[in-house]
Parts: structure tokens; C-alpha cells; sequence
């Protein structure tokens, strides 16, 4: 693990410097809108207060190396710019290709065969409870964080470890997943991270291209992402309409069940993740977690 794990470090520093993609893309809360108040110690925002005080941004030695042998090689500066925020698209941004269509009442996709269905969510599963072990190895000797150190503050005054742990542990599983559903699907059939959006002048959800995100990026930076919608696993079938929509979550501790995330503010204030992705993509997300493999949680 030691070696993926710097491997993977410089990208989730740069993800953390950017204020923790998912969190902000799907939140209108001013908190996360890319301004910086005083006791705003979000990483980037911490950064431009601190300049190069990686450890102290981040609460990880290993990252503060990693990002002092970034910075030497000038691979990483030291304040994220705009200019970083559209280079880091590329990283998150869904591939480009064959469009991802939402079905309908009138036109709806063709699911996965059921050996073939069974096989990809092994494969899921395998991925996050190797994402998962790797983590806790790397940071824990192998052992599960308990209650305790999962609300301990780990980055600023905010992020705990739950919460940094979640993002490192997704960011560990991306190279197995995109390496086991190549060997099961054409690349065409599935997509890491698509973001979806309202289509301001139809009121429709529509997949977000990469172009498009770029552009929103540069421009805006990530707050003009408040209101899409970022699943982490969709599967396509052959006319390009999403069939299964995946959700990767690890719980902390591994005891406590997987679960969606309540919105507590913006356009979808006490509603439920999974409801509002159901909503928008026209198909039931299931969740998959390294104890629960992939799960339908009914008490939404």
C-alpha cells in the first residue's frame, strides 16, 4: 500500500485543496461556495491563509512530503488557482465518448443480464473493501478506525477523520474500478464520477460534458458547480441510457451501516441523497460499503 498510497497522495491533496469536490458540488450551504471566512479552515482555503503549511491544511504528514516534493518539481503550487482547478478537471471529469442519456416513462435503457450484473457488482465490492483495507493499512497498521477516532478533527476545525478518510479511501478505488469494469464492459458502457445538471432552459437533468465542466471551472471555479449531482458508478446500456447507478460509501466506523446523506440545506433541504439521485436519473441508486457489499437502504 505504501507505495500506491504516495502515488494517489498528490492528486487527493489536490482534491482536498479544492475544497472537497463532492461536498461542494452538491451543496448550495455559503460555507462551501468558495469563499473564506475567518474560521473557514477548509484546506484552500487554510492554504491561502497559511502558504505552503500543507500539514496544517491537511493534518497529514505524509501529504505535507508529498506536496513539498510537488511543489520542488512544480507540480503543484503553492495556493490553488483557477488555472489548477481546470488541470484538476481532468482528473474528475467524466470521459468523454457516447452520451450518457436518462431514460424515461416512454423510453427507458435495457439492464445488464443477470450473470453479467452479478459479476460487475462483485467486482464493485472487491474494489472498496481493497480501497478500504489499503487505507486503514496505511494510516492504522491494518486496524479499523473505532467511534472515537472517526469524530476526531483531522483537517482544520471541520473535516474528521470520517470524513477525510471517505475521500482518501473513494480516491484509492478509482484505478481498480476503471480496471475491473474495462475488463468486463466496453468503456462506452460505463462512466467514474458523471456529473449531471439542471438544464436551465428545459428544467431537465442532463449529463454534463466534460467541455461544459471545464469551462464552468476556469470561470467560476468549483462553487459554479452547486446543484449538480456527481454519482460514482453509472452503467450504460448500449443506446447510452443509465441502467445502474452506484454510490460508494465507508462508513466509520465499518460497524455503522450504510446509509444516504440528508441534505440540510439548499434546493433539497431534509431530503435524501439516494431520493434526489432516483429523481434525476430515473433509476434506484444502490450503495456499496466494504462490510455491507452492495445494499438497498430502506429506512430513507
Amino acid at each position: 500500500m505504501r507505495r500506491t498510497a504516495k502515488i494517489g497522495l498528490v492528486r487527493l491533496l489536490l482534491l482536498l485543496a479544492l475544497c472537497q469536490v463532492g461536498c461542494l458540488a452538491e451543496s448550495d450551504s455559503a460555507e462551501v461556495a468558495g469563499r473564506c471566512g475567518p474560521r473557514d479552515l477548509t484546506p484552500e482555503c487554510c492554504l491561502k491563509q497559511f502558504p505552503g503549511q500543507w500539514e496544517r491544511c491537511t493534518g497529514s504528514p505524509e501529504m505535507a512530503r508529498a506536496a513539498e516534493a510537488a511543489e520542488a518539481t512544480g507540480a503543484v503550487g503553492r495556493t490553488p488557482s483557477l488555472t489548477l482547478k481546470a488541470t484538476a478537471a481532468g482528473l474528475i471529469a467524466s470521459m468523454a465518448g457516447q452520451t450518457v442519456r436518462i431514460g424515461s416513462a416512454e423510453q427507458r435503457g435495457t439492464e445488464l443480464a443477470a450473470d453479467l450484473l452479478a459479476k460487475v457488482e462483485a467486482a464493485i465490492v472487491r474494489c472498496v473493501r481493497r480501497a478500504d483495507q489499503q487505507v486503514n493499512d496505511y494510516h492504522f497498521h491494518g486496524e479499523s478506525p473505532d467511534w472515537d477516532i472517526c469524530q476526531q478533527v483531522n483537517v482544520g476545525e471541520r473535516t474528521t477523520w470520517a470524513a477525510y478518510l471517505g475521500l482518501f479511501k473513494h480516491e484509492q478505488a478509482w484505478p481498480c474500478l476503471r480496471e475491473a469494469l474495462d475488463k468486463l464492459l466496453p468503456r462506452k458502457n460505463h462512466r467514474l464520477r458523471p456529473r449531471f445538471y439542471v438544464d436551465p432552459t428545459t428544467g431537465r437533468w442532463e449529463h454534463m460534458p466534460e467541455e461544459m465542466m471545464s469551462q464552468i471551472l476556469s470561470r467560476e471555479g468549483w462553487s459554479g458547480l452547486k446543484g449538480t449531482i456527481e454519482p460514482d458508478i453509472v452503467i450504460l446500456d448500449e443506446n447510452g441510457f443509465i441502467v445502474h447507478v452506484y454510490d460508494l460509501k465507508f462508513p466509520c466506523p465499518e460497524s455503522n451501516a450504510a446509509l444516504w446523506e440528508r441534505y440540510m440545506d439548499g434546493r433539497w433541504r431534509d431530503r435524501f441523497q439516494g431520493d434526489v439521485y432516483e429523481e434525476a436519473l430515473g433509476v434506484e441508486p444502490l450503495l456499496v460499503s466494504p462490510r455491507w457489499g452492495v445494499s438497498i437502504p430502506r429506512d430513507k
